[in-house]
């Protein structure tokens, strides 16, 4: 078994070897870390979601409004995720935000 932290760092390596910037990717190994916590399965969505990610393009939602969908595929929980905290004060603005098809929705949920 590993410890939190272990894993917070193999995430951090991985997330960014698939791509995404050291700041991300510590965004990254803080939420799974946080879902391993709690008993949820972060590791193993998350290394399918990386799977997933190689084969389809998943959309990135940037700019959060009350109502949310996609235009093709399914939102990249993890760009949906990192916007969504970058955009917390904006959007406690809001009473009601709704999300339309999020790919592995439990990794966004960590955010």
């Amino acid at each position: 078994m590993r410890s939190l932290s272990e894993i917070e760092t193999a995430v951090k390596r991985a997330s960014r070897a698939v791509g995404f910037s050291w700041g991300n990717s510590e965004e990254i190994g803080k939420s799974i870390r946080q879902l391993e916590l709690f008993g949820l399965q972060g590791v193993k969505n998350l290394n399918q979601y990386y799977k997933d990610k190689e084969i389809k393009k998943f959309e990135d939602l940037n700019l959060i409004n009350e109502k949310n969908e996609p235009s093709l595929e399914a939102y990249c929980p993890i760009i949906l995720g990192i916007s969504f905290l970058d955009q917390i004060k904006s959007l406690e603005n809001f009473k009601i935000i709704k999300f339309k098809n999020i790919v592995y929705p439990v990794i966004f949920l960590s955010f």
